[in-house]
């Protein structure tokens, strides 16, 4: 479990103290979620989100005391401020209490993002366990839910900016470095949620940005975490190139995160010499070819090994990702299974990448064996034991870890296995 900061335990304290004595059996539970869950907690900055799940309905009475408590608490105890909901039950859809800077009230909190970070990341302060809550969100509720956000909130956003250029450029330099700021981790937090279905913080997102994107960008999501960290250097100089780079950045990341659901466009289809051009042009970062081969590579190999077999993952028709079966003598040192078949070099191009067709691909990925190599009844793989992305995408694939480690070329992989339905 998170550790929690001694400022916020005090505050905890307090609070579940002053509740469990004024409203007896209220609480059943008590749950912290948002910066604190994903260790991104500032300490002076950040609030303290919390889930409470009570026994009973409010009454008007006992919603008085509550509020009391928590403006009495805020007076208190100025930092942090804990912000909150009060539900019956998790994913509660009727309206519901909830205390947020200094407002008391009653909304709906159908939030997504609440509810999988706190099934998947929840710190428990009393109650049942937040893994184990009754929470009915998945993965792909989750990047739903970001691609919508990013369709409605983040593109209207861009295009008032870009309707505010001129404004814009003579904003006070701090007004603008805490809106590209805001612009630029916020898009990187969304676009590393849509490939790894997962949720971090800014500056965590800042440095997969720099990982993953394209060195172009680097200069800028530099900046946004410099400002983001109060570092003082900087890579522009004028508030034009801010917020040209940040408008054009914002842009393309929200194009090259498809806002549609991909799940009936994506095909897998053995290699024809049609696709070959595309996959010349294919691209990938530099840390991602540390881990996989280039296709044109692959194809190479695929030209003097009839052991293994091409194939092209296609979005509309286009091909936009790529991977080797193979059975040959080299399957021995992955499993002891004859029947097993070795996924290799499996990638998608950079451009397509946070759309979910690594996903789709891997869920269309046991079909398609049990069509075009009947004997097979399961499908094994080797990923890197640094390459942690590789890996949640294939565990959440439904491939599960074998037990086996080997060698490869860049260090150490483990060996993870899928068994064929229908086998």
């Amino acid at each position: 479990m998170n550790k929690i900061p001694n400022s916020v335990q005090k505050v905890l304290d307090l609070y579940i103290d002053k509740v469990n004595k004024e409203l007896p059996g209220l609480l059943e539970g008590f749950y912290l979620h948002g910066s604190i869950a994903i260790e991104a907690y500032i300490e002076g900055e950040s609030d303290v989100d919390f889930v409470a799940v009570i026994s009973r309905d409010l009454t008007d009475e006992d919603a008085a005391t509550l509020r009391d408590i928590h403006l009495n608490l805020a007076e208190t105890c100025k930092n942090p401020q804990l912000d909150g909901i009060y539900v019956q039950s998790p994913n509660q859809k009727e309206a519901s209490y909830f205390y947020n800077e200094g407002t008391f009230g009653k909304a709906v909190h159908d939030i997504t993002v609440t509810w999988w970070l706190l099934k998947n990341k929840g710190i428990t302060i009393t109650g049942q366990e937040a893994s184990e809550l009754p929470i009915n969100v998945t993965a792909e509720d989750l990047t739903a839910y970001v691609r919508k956000n990013m369709n409605e909130y983040w593109a209207t956003r861009v295009s008032v900016m870009e309707q505010m250029r001129d404004i814009l450029f003579n904003y006070p330099k701090v007004m603008l470095e805490m809106e590209m700021e805001w612009t630029v981790l916020g898009l990187l937090r969304q676009f590393y949620t849509l490939r790894e279905w997962d949720i971090i913080s800014k500056l965590a997102a800042g440095e997969y940005g720099l990982r993953e994107l394209d060195s172009k960008w680097h200069g800028l999501i530099q900046e946004a975490i410099n400002i983001r960290q109060g570092n003082p250097e900087r890579r522009f100089t004028t508030n034009e190139e801010r917020v040209n780079a940040t408008i054009q950045f914002a842009k393309e990341l929200i194009s090259s995160c498809s806002l549609n659901d991909t799940n009936h466009e994506v095909e897998l289809e053995n290699y024809q010499p049609e696709h070959l051009k595309e996959l010349i042009e294919y691209k990938l970062t530099e840390s991602q070819l540390e881990f996989t081969s280039h296709p044109q590579k692959a194809l190479l190999a695929c030209e003097t090994d009839n052991g293994r077999s091409p194939i092209v993952i296609l979005e509309k028709g286009v091909p936009v990702g790529f991977f080797v079966l193979y059975q040959g003598e080299e399957l021995t040192n992955y499993t002891d299974n004859p029947n097993a078949i070795l996924l290799r070099a499996y990638s998608v191009a950079l451009s397509f990448q946070g759309k979910g067709i690594a996903r789709r691909s891997l869920e269309l990925l046991p079909g398609f064996v049990l069509k075009h190599f009947p004997q097979v009844d399961e499908i094994v793989l080797a990923v890197n034991l640094r390459n942690a992305a590789a890996q949640r995408v294939y565990l959440r694939a439904g491939f599960e870890d074998s037990g086996r480690k080997l060698m490869g070329r860049q260090g150490e992989q483990f060996v993870y296995k899928l068994k064929v339905k229908g086998k």
